[in-house]
Formats: structure tokens, sequence, C-alpha cells
């Protein structure tokens, strides 16, 4: 019996370990990236990060490579019965009104297939 605990942290590393090792047949995943801004950090901390912009509700990953009608993609993970908190929403509904591809996925597996759907389709 698979006892593992599923964490989002483990599902976005799986998603980049996908991202890495098909870099060869798909090389703009050069460029997906995680916008590390969660965590806890200590108040000053915060605050400096805050100030060299650090912004809530961004998504969790970014594949900044147009594709299509779309500037870029982005990625919110999430663990159900997680949903996005309420500045994430705003982010998404931003972000899409730019003209941004964004998606909220619960498994590694359904980020891989959106990324790999945005890399194929036009």
């Amino acid at each position: 019996m698979n006892t593992r605990r599923i964490t989002e942290s483990g599902e976005q590393q799986a998603v980049i370990e996908w991202c890495r090792m098909n870099m060869g047949r798909y090389p703009m995943l050069k460029n997906i990236y995680h916008a590390a801004n969660e965590g806890k950090r200590n108040p000053a901390t915060g605050k400096r990060m805050v100030s060299e912009g650090l912004k809530k509700g961004v998504p969790d990953l970014c594949l900044p490579v147009p594709r299509g009608s779309y500037g870029a993609l982005y990625i919110e993970m999430k663990i159900k019965p997680n949903k996005p908190t309420q500045a994430q929403e705003e982010c998404i509904r931003d972000f899409r009104s730019a003209g941004n591809l964004v998606c909220v996925c619960y498994s590694a597996e359904e980020a891989i297939k959106i990324i790999e759907r945005y890399l194929t389709e036009d």
C-alpha cells in the first residue's frame, strides 16, 4: 500500500522533472520557471521581498512562450480539495484578461497534459 502523502510541492516537482526530461522534444521548456511567492518568512524578509515585487496570488509555474493566441502559460498547482485563494482567483482573472492561458491543475499528470497541449496545438 502506498502511504506517500501527496503534496502540491511534490506534484510541482514532478512537473519540473518531466520538463527537464523533455527539453529535447520541446526546447521551449527550458524557459519554465516557478514564482517563489509562497512560504513562511520573517517579517523583514517578507517586507523586502514585497518591495522587490513579490505578489500574492501569482500562479506557481510560468512558461513565457507565446503559442497560438496566448502570450504565456501559467499553472497554479493545487491538491484536492484545495481551491485557489481570493488573491489567486484575482490574479488568474487578470492574467487571462491579458491574453494568457491560465490553468489550475490538481496533479502533475494534469499539468503535463496542459503543457503538452499548449506546446503542440496552434
